[in-house]
């Protein structure tokens, strides 16, 4: 390609950008800092949905791993509302088999949601909205002895970590 060719190329490429702009940005102005959705953040609500059957024979407790929860959010500083997804939440699910050898496998998750509205692209006004701002999940598995320590132990961890993006958010 000489420099005749690629001169006439990029005059060619100019025009089309002249005639094609960038799209205009978008209606009002959002905050793009990192963690700019956690920023604010002081009161949380806590759900931890109902254990089954298998999970209550492997020593889990639904009111342990909320009280575990609303503590460790506590002692991080947030007014906690148990019970609550009026607005921003912690909210923790946990799935639980038992093999025929007695062996107890739970998949728990932790996720920090909110609501909002939003205008979506194939409809034509705002509409309520829940947002996963944070997740983390893990499994456990193990004898019903110790089993519901590992998922408790798991549980508070992220609990921990969501705790320190948003202590982290609001420098």
């Amino acid at each position: 390609m000489t420099r005749s060719n690629l001169a006439a190329i990029l005059v060619g490429a100019m025009a089309l950008v002249a005639l094609y702009p960038a799209p205009a940005p978008a209606q009002g102005t959002f905050n793009q800092q990192p963690g700019a959705e956690l920023k604010g953040l002081t009161k949380l609500g806590i759900v931890v949905e109902d254990l089954s059957p298998q999970a209550a024979a492997c020593g889990l407790k639904q009111d342990t791993l909320e009280t575990a929860v609303s503590k460790r959010l506590s002692d991080a500083g947030f007014r906690v509302l148990r019970n609550s997804d009026a607005d921003t939440y912690v909210y923790v699910n946990v799935i639980t088999a038992t093999l025929s050898t007695g062996l107890c496998v739970s998949r728990y998750d932790a996720f920090l949601y909110t609501h909002t509205t939003a205008k979506l692209s194939y409809q034509e006004t705002p509409v309520l909205v829940q947002v996963s701002l944070l997740h983390k999940g893990g499994l456990a598995g193990g004898a019903p002895a110790a089993h519901a320590d590992g998922v408790l132990r798991g549980v508070q961890e992220f609990v921990d970590q969501f705790a320190a993006r948003i202590r982290d958010a609001n420098k």
